[in-house]
């Protein structure tokens, strides 16, 4: 199958699905308005009943900031342990909601509420297995980067140390895409072939990934083409939106959610894209296979 036709069946089965857009998007935004709650809280003890509020409206004042920090200092530390919590509840979630997307997906006749949480059920624990070893990757990945940061600095040549920050950044971006790809393939073989062992089958989706580099990669590389044009759109946008006036910011805020909602789209477009691949390359491999088998 060309990666035109994976594309297109894939954009199908996620507008078929907008039902689990909703969902998505309700759990991002309730989990914002968690994180939002203290800071808005504090916000309004200070500036309900204060003049600074409307003079705030016209032009930020730094000075009111730093007043503002010190005088909230304990609360407004203890805010990054409220971040933490909220964005550990945020991936444990979103790989729960992976393992249902990932079952509609697979069975596009079978795409009810339930069957959505039976696949995140199903698919659990094999995925936090999938989660914790790319984390591992992300980790030892930003490691290397960092260590490597300041190798040339000490170079007279300006041009060498360009093409040397060139390329570590360019080599950070491909590996990032290199982990996300075979972990998402490492889940979509899980739940398709209900295999427990999690490590044999990231060994054997790198093998499969690499066998077939031009379409698994070049579909990958058009959808996240995709998501940067929404997201260069968004601030081309937001870029000549004035921000001095309430109904403004109220557009760019619609503006940020319609964001979250394409990003939202696009994730579910790797998803099934990647699906639909990974059956049609498996099926071709199969077929070679029983006639090679069938020669003998």
């Amino acid at each position: 199958m060309k990666i035109k036709n994976v594309l297109v069946e894939a954009s199908r089965n996620v507008f078929y699905n907008q039902k689990f857009v909703l969902l998505l998007w309700g759990t991002n935004a309730l989990l914002a308005l968690i994180l939002a709650i203290p800071v808005f809280s504090l916000l309004s003890t200070d500036l309900n009943h204060s003049l600074i509020s409307d003079a705030l409206m016209q032009k930020f004042d730094y000075v009111w900031l730093i007043q503002f920090y010190h005088k909230y200092q304990l609360q407004i530390n203890q805010i990054p342990f409220s971040l933490y919590g909220v964005v550990l509840i945020y991936i444990l979630l979103n790989t729960f909601y992976a393992g249902g997307l990932i079952s509609v997906f697979n069975t596009p006749n079978k795409n009810s509420w339930s069957d959505f949480f039976f696949g995140g059920v199903r698919t659990w624990r094999r995925f936090v297995k999938v989660l914790l070893i790319t984390l591992a990757f992300y980790a030892v990945l930003f490691s290397v980067y960092q260590i490597t940061e300041g190798l040339l600095d000490s170079s007279p040549s300006y041009l060498l140390i360009f093409f040397y920050k060139l390329f570590r950044y360019v080599f950070l971006i491909f590996f990032i895409g290199v982990i996300t790809i075979i972990s998402d393939y490492t889940r979509i073989a899980l739940a398709v072939s209900e295999r427990p062992k999690v490590l044999p089958e990231i060994i054997s989706t790198t093998k499969f990934l690499f066998s077939n580099f031009t379409k698994t990669f070049g579909t990958f590389f058009i959808v996240a083409l995709f998501g940067a044009a929404g997201v260069i759109f968004y601030n081309l946008i937001g870029a000549v939106i004035p921000y001095n006036s309430f109904y403004f910011l109220f557009i760019f805020f619609i503006l940020q959610q319609i964001l979250i909602i394409f990003r939202i789209n696009i994730r579910m477009l790797f998803f099934a894209s990647e699906i639909i691949l990974c059956k049609d390359l498996k099926a071709e491999i199969l077929e070679e296979v029983e006639i090679i088998e069938g020669e003998e």
